[in-house]
């Protein structure tokens, strides 16, 4: 029982602080949380990880529950349910007692000082993430391609990026992507 206890502290504190961490959305914190929950902790395979994501990417809803996904592999649904109120409830607050202090000083030299300072670290967090998906999906030359393609495509282009979600799925359901 102790383990269980044990288990549902660290999933709380973790989140709490990846909570707070997660300048410019959920997304921003993945690295960190690929870390923590695959190589560290061992809850989630790689695998586990990036389906994990990529469902709650697909669903609709927020889609930093895939923490509750990860929270259910390690300790149940009170993992569940721990993870996902570490991962609103502090965020949630911040927002709602700074939102109307920076809306009063919207132009303040402060407020546009910490939205150019997070803006490279926000990109730089995005980036990161992008690679850990990269590295835990792309383990062939099909994958890979695939991968490149729709980066390009989105990048290039102003094709909704659901087309190539679609595209993927069918080729996926095809056999062409293994």
């Amino acid at each position: 029982m102790s383990d269980l206890w044990s288990t549902l502290a660290d999933l709380a504190v973790h989140n709490v602080v990846w909570s707070l961490l997660a300048v410019g959305g959920m997304n921003a914190t993945l690295a960190d949380i690929q870390r923590y929950a695959v190589d560290t902790r061992h809850w989630v395979t790689s695998e586990q990880f990036v389906t994990f994501f990529s469902i709650t990417q697909a669903a609709p809803g927020p889609n930093g529950m895939a923490v509750a996904l990860i929270g259910f592999q390690a300790a149940g649904l009170a993992g569940a349910l721990v993870t996902t109120v570490a991962k609103i409830v502090p965020s949630a607050l911040v927002a709602y007692f700074v939102s109307d202090w920076v809306e009063q000083r919207n132009r303040s030299r402060v407020v546009l000082a910490i939205r150019r300072g997070l803006a490279p670290v926000t990109v730089g967090l995005l980036a990161s993430a992008a690679w850990v998906f990269a590295r835990e999906t792309d383990v062939n030359v099909s994958r890979a391609m695939l991968t490149i393609l729709t980066v390009l495509m989105v990048y290039r282009t102003r094709i909704n990026p659901i087309w190539m979600v679609a595209a993927g799925a069918a080729l996926g359901v095809a056999g062409m992507v293994s």
